[in-house]
């Protein structure tokens, strides 16, 4: 069996990307960083985290790329031994999440993100999911943040948020459309398990598939298959999605906004 199409690497136009996508990101840091200053602040408590997120493989490159630049500033500043150390750490900690029995597809788990060690370790560079949840978007009932009269938190909307969430849509569909379309990277993907195609060699990822579960190698291809809450509020509408779907040659996989197909990734 081979993973060849499953490892993946950044070139220098994803960098540039990446550069865009922190720009978008800046905006909801500005939101958040002025919801803090409310009474609806984020308490840290951590418990959002108890997740193992689906995201977009143009997020994965990001999030693989920083751990990769964390590597050679750590090595700078401390050596590499300590850097390889940090390097070894997050790789176990992505491959322990291949064997969490508890996941299923919707994200749901007992575990905390692989991500999370008394906080979160990528948060500079976490994905935009995170950074929307209680920030533009509502959240569930296990969110300690206070409540206001009518038993739900205020959060930020308009059209500043709309075009910061359609921008990054724009960059996914940039990043889809500049790699081979045969290559795997323009698909929605369990987040451990992206990143890992960035950091592990073809041998290993394939050892990691012969010992993992298959739900983890599910997949729905296409960044207009990217839907969660905020790219349903804020995003481009399903009949934009669906032409979009159309013209790269594949289709919507969801049938409504709480159903989803996926389909094995190919190696």
């Amino acid at each position: 069996m081979s993973t060849s199409k499953m490892r993946h690497s950044v070139d220098s136009s994803d960098i540039a990307l990446f550069g865009q996508l922190d720009m978008v990101y800046n905006q909801l840091r500005f939101v958040e960083a002025e919801q803090n200053n409310t009474q609806f602040a984020c308490k840290s408590s951590g418990r959002c985290c108890k997740i193992g997120l689906r995201v977009h493989m143009f997020e994965c490159a990001n999030i693989a790329y920083n751990i990769r630049q964390q590597y050679y500033l750590i090595m700078e500043d401390k050596g590499k031994e300590t850097a390889d150390k940090y390097m070894n750490a997050t790789v176990d900690r992505l491959v322990d999440a291949m064997f969490d029995k508890d996941w299923t597809d919707d994200g749901k788990t007992t575990r905390f993100c692989a991500f999370y060690d008394n906080g979160c370790t990528v948060y500079g560079y976490r994905p935009m999911v995170c950074r929307a949840f209680g920030t533009v978007t509502h959240v569930d009932d296990y969110c300690p943040r206070e409540r206001n009269e009518h038993g739900h938190i205020d959060y930020y909307s308009g059209s500043p948020i709309e075009e910061a969430i359609k921008s990054f849509q724009g960059l996914m569909q940039r990043y889809a459309a500049s790699k081979d379309s045969g290559d795997n990277y323009d698909m929605v993907i369990y987040m451990p398990l992206g990143v890992l195609s960035f950091l592990l060699p073809d041998e290993q990822l394939g050892e990691l598939y012969q010992k993992t579960d298959s739900k983890f190698w599910m997949s729905a291809e296409g960044w207009f298959n990217y839907r969660v809450h905020f790219t349903k509020l804020y995003g481009y509408d399903k009949e934009v999605l669906a032409q979009a779907a159309k013209d790269a040659g594949h289709d919507i996989v969801f049938d409504d906004v709480e159903d989803e197909t996926l389909v094995e990734i190919e190696r």
